[in-house]
């Protein structure tokens, strides 16, 4: 178990990584289950910078190119994407190969980072597929949200591409191809810490920090209502513990609502904060029914629940959205109250 207070200190790698990975073709039958493969890497890339001193250094990249096994013929998007042929993938070396090379690239004290949170669940998808331990065992932050809050942007999702125009980081490499693209997220990382401050940075990556062996939601769906009221509170008994302990949580921000949308913000005393956010719907009955999603706060849910919060102020928007009062300590009182 990652710990909630696990703190980048001196002597600690980031490793900035980056995955390609081939997607079955169209109409073509295989002889095994397809939906516990929905894409095989066929590349991996990395930068590896060094935290000591108050200094982040970039020490050494890595690049390994993997001939499939499964996903053999490039899908026509992923050829056109990455510019690969299959003759490319066949100099490549097995996927256990590569990824044992990474972990040795990668030390024996490190984080992951990325841009965008796709590249951790399809690691663990194609580990648990080989037969191998699918556990990473590390902490993982998402970049591409740290971006857009430093440079004010507020919840836009950009490319690298974008980040790197946006810097005028010299494009001197093509772009979609894993050792490029993490190459390309590591002089962002090197460009923000230079311009908002190395520790301003690195506080907030250790807030933005995620454990990639937990799943990225937990969620309920409630049965219909007449009422959005109805909905919601068919929600009410629903996820109102930590998933990792199952200890009640307790309130940060109580549950409010804008809209069809409530949220709020919970916290355990081992697993740290969490995001909730609930949304309402009709079904084709006319009847609406609530989805619910608890998973573990990073800072954009936090400063996404700020945003929505100071929305829900606005006397406009408070008329159509409303407060769920919650006057005791913790959700499990919450819950027998409103029995």
């Amino acid at each position: 178990m990652i710990s909630r207070d696990y703190r980048i200190a001196d002597n600690t790698n980031i490793i900035v990584f980056d995955l390609e990975w081939n997607q079955p073709m169209g109409g073509v039958e295989y002889d095994f289950d397809v939906s516990k493969l929905k894409g095989e890497i066929i590349e991996i890339g990395a930068e590896r910078y060094h935290y000591e001193s108050g200094k982040l250094i970039r020490e050494e990249s890595f690049s390994k190119i993997i001939r499939p096994r499964y996903f053999t013929r490039l899908n026509y998007h992923v050829k056109k994407l990455t510019k690969k042929t299959e003759k490319d993938l066949k100099r490549g070396v097995p996927f256990e190969e590569a990824y044992e090379a990474f972990k040795a690239f990668c030390g024996d004290n490190y984080i992951l980072a990325g841009w965008g949170n796709s590249d951790p669940d399809m690691l663990k998808v194609n580990l648990e597929f080989f037969g191998m331990d699918s556990k990473l065992g590390v902490p993982f932050v998402d970049l591409q949200p740290m971006f857009s809050r430093f440079v004010g942007e507020g919840a836009s999702q950009r490319s690298v591409e974008y980040a790197v125009d946006f810097f005028s980081i010299s494009k001197s490499i093509n772009f979609h191809d894993a050792w490029a693209d993490s190459y390309y997220t590591g002089r962002i990382l090197k460009t923000l810490c230079l311009q908002y401050g190395l520790s301003n940075v690195i506080a907030d990556i250790q807030t933005a920090l995620i454990n990639p062996d937990l799943p990225k939601d937990y969620s309920f769906v409630g049965t219909p209502a007449e009422t959005m009221e109805g909905a919601l509170e068919a929600l009410s008994n629903a996820l109102t513990n930590c998933p990792i302990c199952d200890t009640a949580l307790s309130v940060i921000k109580a549950p409010f609502r804008i809209r069809k949308s409530e949220y709020a913000l919970y916290t355990c005393e081992d697993h740290g904060e969490f995001f909730c956010r609930s949304r309402i719907k009709r079904n084709k009955l006319g009847l609406y029914y609530a989805s619910k999603i608890l998973r573990q706060a990073t800072s954009s849910d936090i400063a996404l629940i700020d945003t929505k919060y100071d929305e829900f102020l606005n006397p406009v928007v408070g008329v159509e959205g409303g407060v769920v009062e919650v006057e005791e300590e913790t959700l499990e009182s919450n819950v027998e109250e409103k029995e």
